[in-house]
């Protein structure tokens, strides 16, 4: 376990969950990267009956920085599931002049529940596609345990 310094806190964002609704732009700002997109978020409303309800989608602005956002450009393309760790903040649109609130995201991940992706760095993809490498000793099949029951059956029992 690791041990934490006293007066520490660790580091708490916001983080957001929805589909990349747009094709990620990728631009930069002040010579660092930037990235943007407009992210869907679906919304659902439990009825008395335990029953679901879908409500309609909203979508926002979802901004990212530096290396989230060259690491978003790599990651992400539109109709992908993602969770997004960031903050938000006011902006005012530039073609309308609205104030709207934008997700400023730091690290940006696929949503594994949703999404088919495949997980790995690119050394142990490496590692893992080389032929020379040793498969190890897989156990085929399942084994259920032994039990450590009674020697004898147990009757039927009526209901």
């Amino acid at each position: 376990m690791s041990e934490q310094k006293p007066g520490v806190d660790p580091e708490i964002s916001e983080a957001f969950y929805g589909f990349v609704a747009s094709n990620p732009k990728p631009t930069t700002h002040d010579g660092k990267p930037r990235l943007y997109f407009r992210a869907g978020q679906e919304h659902y409303q439990f009825a008395p009956d335990g029953s679901r309800i879908k409500l309609p989608t909203t979508f926002h602005d979802v901004v990212a920085f530096r290396e989230a956002a060259e690491a978003g450009d790599r990651k992400l393309a539109k109709g992908d599931w993602f969770l997004a760790i960031g903050h938000t903040e006011p902006s005012t649109n530039p073609k309308t002049g609205v104030e709207e609130t934008e997700f400023i995201a730091s690290r940006f991940g696929h949503d594994l529940a949703r999404m088919n992706t495949h997980v790995g760095s690119p050394r142990r993809l490496s590692q893992m596609e080389s032929p020379n490498r040793q498969q190890p000793q897989r156990q085929v099949g399942f084994e259920p345990p032994e039990h450590d029951g009674p020697g004898h059956e147990q009757p039927a029992r009526a209901m």
